[in-house]
């Protein structure tokens, strides 16, 4: 199983694997996991490491502020103040996280499907969650996402 209990370098170890021949075979053959959805398990894990860790936790909370502060202000994509404020660098960073995630995880799935893991990060950041462990979280999640996530007993 991989190690998720320290994250330092992951940018590097995903920059590496990327370079390699693997690497560019893995993350291009990913299309064939199309529809898989997130195991539960590993999304918890994912907000978990997300909000345990400073960079991604401060990342986290840039998208959250320019998330709100463009609705409060009613900009459009297109409108300068939306570019210019925008943090990319934040959105960047999740990106690659995901990736590495994925390189990482014990099980494939659509890539695609990770973003799920920031919409969690976001909905305990914001108070519509306490904890993602809980039959309460369950029951939202399953509501509220079960097209992204599996959980134990269901097929994907």
């Amino acid at each position: 199983m991989a190690d998720f209990e320290d994250l330092t370098g992951w940018r590097e170890e995903l920059a590496a694997f990327e370079k390699t021949e693997e690497g560019r075979a893995f993350f291009a053959g990913n299309k064939r996991y199309g529809g898989i959805k997130v195991p539960y398990e590993n999304v918890v894990q994912m907000v978990e490491l997300i909000r345990g860790d400073e960079e991604l936790h401060e990342a986290l909370r840039k998208k959250i502020w320019f998330a709100a502060y463009a609705e409060k202000h009613d900009l459009e994509v297109h409108d300068d103040e939306f570019l210019e404020l925008n943090p990319l660098e934040a959105h960047d960073t999740f990106i690659a996280f995901e990736r590495w995630y994925l390189m990482k995880a014990p099980v494939r799935f659509d890539k695609r499907d990770l973003i799920v893991a920031t919409w969690l990060a976001i909905d305990l950041e914001e108070g519509r969650l306490t904890s993602l462990r809980t039959e309460q979280a369950r029951d939202f999640i399953k509501e509220n996402y079960a097209r992204y996530i599996s959980f134990p007993g269901e097929e994907t």
